[in-house]
């Protein structure tokens, strides 16, 4: 039996070691940060600490993340501090990055980009396109993010950063390994290893070295796959690396599996097990036990490997890390078909279907296995109509997997064929340009001869020049008769400019005087127009006064109406159905009904005035919650948030630094663009999720709200833009506050709110 899930789980395990290794190095890191903005403060490094570590959050929490990030914009905006603000737009685009909203991730580093050109940071930049690449990396594009590791590329390379230029490199090899371009990537890897020489970095090349081993494991160049991890492990030895050590065994031990060597991968994965252990690294142990149970399996000793796969399984679920739980799960019920103890088969197979319908129900490859085993169990069993049923579905499941892979490679041989034609136009350039340099030696020989027929003209001028010579002393004796003239026409032009000079002196004496009658005039214009500027600043000033005052009326009055309506609700029309029901409830005493139906209706009314009794108390305190008034914002929030069905949409609310009151307006404002937010969440936007973010500062109060609903495009807002949104705008308005959009199709939608102190 061969299990597919091994190399699976090994290939998963290459690509988050980096990740592993400097997890503990960047805690520490975080901490101090924390410290750091745990003061508030105003300057550059304050904001450049935000920025720090809203980047180190993106991956961990994108809520932190997003909430320093926007921090970090707003003071640097305020500062106009273009750092800050590329800085700020680089880590929101990181965090959507993560969440797979890979436009708006584009989106924003190229906002950074734009500032990091007017700082003529070319590295960053570089770094950025890096980091596009990455985004689209991601979500399956691989050939924009082709596109983009290039730029980068070629930006670390002109600049001659060593470290940065084989980061990208090693991406780029990564990038070509799964668009299948193996030999590509092994000369991008082993190019990264040679820089990394040049620096002196040997436990990065530890890390290329198993890449580099991997590739030529898919080439089953078995070999060369061997020397390469050797290299790995011996530098991974010298530094005392366990964590990779164990990775570097693991995937030393699958050259051995595809070779069937089964005991001498059982002896390295035993290494890789020790390794890890000692790293305390317990996926990496979960990974060795599932490992050494599947060998087991592909051997046919079933009873050996159960106890592995049960052993991974209790790691699994200590770690709350249920990828792949699955497929260990049904591999424990394919042991016991085999050894007819069909029962527990049956309970495993169970186990195994609804971990996958709960943790892998995107992955068909999960379900096709399983269906593959259990259709054994089943004709095992006797059962041969259910595994004929089940044995169709692994098949329609195969099918659809092998046409996906058929319409990958499409794109693969199509790519490939794009660069070949490109390779072969530059050919055809580079013959044009051979050509054109045939055309050029040519035209240097006839400039050659030009040349010579010009010596011979030379001396044909040279012999002209005697004669010219002789007619030159001629007109030297001209000369002299002419300069006597001169002297007689020098005469009369002396004369001449002293009346000249008379004249500009009298020009320059009218001029003096207009310039000095202009100026004058051309002050008074200026007085004038700056008295009439003030003028016109004074009446902007007092509509802005006049307009806030009719705002803050329109809100107050509102606000009043809304309190009026609730009272005359509740001590009116409620008091009244009361009323009416316990009149109801007075007249059962006395009434004899008909018959039971005439009762039932009876008691249907009943059960009517009491809903309505019920429904105008709800109405009553949503118009004018009183929890507002006595206990604040957040607990008016959180009162309204439980009153919705968490069923349909779970809301998260999360308040920071609201432990003293607010000041009423503030309250009440942000209470109504909540509510509003809210109930366009439930009408429009299909979402299931809700975060609430409120957060308190000496600069002024944060509101966050992020839905995974179907979003829209942000940029056309006012295709969007009804009565609820023209509502949030200006209550936020009437605070001198400010409203911000994020939101693209599929993708959801962030509302910001800042509002000032």
């Amino acid at each position: 039996m061969k299990n597919p899930f091994i190399s699976k789980i090994v290939y998963l395990i290459v690509a988050l070691m980096c990740c592993f290794s400097s997890a503990f190095a960047q805690q520490s890191k975080i901490d101090s940060l924390t410290k750091i903005v745990s003061k508030t403060g105003t300057n550059l490094a304050y904001i450049d600490a935000l920025n720090s570590l809203a980047w180190m959050l993106s991956k961990t929490d994108s809520a932190k993340a997003t909430n320093y990030a926007i921090k970090a914009k707003n003071l640097a905006t305020s500062k106009k501090y273009t750092n800050g603000l590329a800085e700020a737009y680089k880590s929101i685009g990181n965090v959507q990055s993560y969440k797979n909203h890979t436009s708006a991730a584009v989106e924003n580093f190229l906002i950074s980009n734009d500032y990091y050109t007017k700082l003529d940071n070319k590295m960053q930049i570089g770094a950025n396109y890096n980091n596009i690449g990455m985004a689209y990396k991601i979500v399956g594009n691989l050939n924009q993010a082709l596109v983009y590791f290039q730029k980068a590329e070629k930006i670390h390379r002109s600049g001659k950063d060593i470290e940065a230029t084989s980061t990208i490199l090693n991406n780029l090899g990564a990038l070509h390994y799964d668009l299948g371009n193996y030999n590509k990537a092994i000369e991008y890897y082993i190019e990264c290893t040679k820089l990394m020489d040049k620096i002196k970095r040997p436990k990065e090349n530890a890390q290329t070295f198993i890449n580099i081993g991997n590739v030529l494991r898919l080439q089953k160049n078995f070999k060369e796959a061997f020397s390469y991890y050797d290299k790995a492990i011996k530098i991974l030895i010298d530094f005392n690396d366990q964590l990779n050590l164990g990775i570097a065994y693991l995937n030393l031990a699958n050259v051995h599996i595809e070779q069937s060597a089964y005991d001498k991968a059982i002896t390295i994965i035993n290494l890789s097990l020790n390794a890890f252990e000692k790293a305390n690294f317990k996926r990496g142990v979960q990974i060795c036990y599932n490992n050494l149970g599947a060998i087991y399996l592909r051997q046919e000793k079933y009873k050996q490997a159960i106890p592995f796969l049960e052993k991974s399984i209790k790691i699994v679920e200590e770690s709350k890390n249920f990828a792949g739980l699955a497929l260990v799960q049904q591999n424990i019920g394919y042991a016991y078909t085999k050894l007819k103890d069909f029962k527990k088969a049956e309970e495993w197979f169970d186990k195994s279907y609804a971990t996958a319908l709960k943790y892998n129900k995107a992955n068909m490859s999960t379900f096709a296995e399983i269906y593959n085993h259990r259709s054994s169990l089943d004709s095992a069993m006797g059962n041969f109509q259910q595994a004929f049923f089940i044995r169709e579905k692994y098949r329609n499941i195969k099918d659809s997997l092998l046409n996906d892979k058929l319409s990958k490679q499409i794109n693969e041989l199509n790519t490939k064929y794009q660069t070949e034609k490109k390779q072969q136009e530059i050919a055809l350039l580079n013959n044009k340009n051979l050509i054109q340099g045939l055309e050029l030696n040519k035209s240097k020989l006839e400039i050659q001869n030009q040349e010579l027929e010009n010596e011979r003209n030379v001396f044909k001028i040279g012999s002209q020049t005697l004669l010219l010579q002789k007619n030159k002393i001629l007109l030297d004796r001209k000369q002299l008769e002419a300069k006597a003239k001169a002297q007689q026409i020098k005469l009369l032009a002396s004369q001449n400019n002293v009346q000249k000079l008379e004249l500009l002196k009298r020009n320059i004496f009218l001029g003096i005087i207009a310039g000095a009658l202009l100026i004058t005039i051309l002050l008074s214009y200026l007085f004038y127009n700056r008295y009439k500027l003030k003028q016109e600043a004074r009446l902007h000033e007092e509509v802005i006064t006049q307009q806030d005052l009719a705002t803050k009326a329109v809100l107050n009055a509102e606000e009043n109406e809304r309190k009026r309506i609730s009272g005359e609700l509740h001590d009116g029309l409620g008091q009244m159905f009361s009323a009416v029901k316990l009149n109801l409830s007075a007249l059962t005493d006395g009434l004899s009904f008909k018959d039971e139906h005439t009762k039932e209706m009876f008691g249907k009314t009943m059960n009517l005035v009491d809903e309505s009794c019920k429904e105008v108390r709800v109405i009553s305190h949503q118009m004018a919650p009183n929890v507002l008034l006595k206990s604040g914002l957040a607990a008016a929030v959180r009162d309204f948030i439980n009153k919705i069905d968490s069923r349909k949409l779970k809301i998260n609310l999360e308040t920071f630094g609201l432990l003293e009151r607010l000041d009423q307006n503030i309250e009440t404002v942000l209470y109504r663009v909540i509510q509003e937010t809210v109930n366009n969440v439930i009408k429009h936007s299909g979402a299931n999720a809700l975060d609430i973010q409120l957060n308190k500062d000496e600069e002024g109060i944060n509101a966050m709200i992020e839905d995974n609903g179907k979003g829209f495009e942000a940029n056309q807002i006012e295709k969007f833009e009804g009565i609820g949104l023209k509502n949030i705008r200006t209550r936020v308005t009437f605070l001198k506050g400010t409203v911000d959009f994020s939101s693209s199709p599929g993708q959801g939608t962030l509302i910001a709110i800042f509002i000032p102190f």
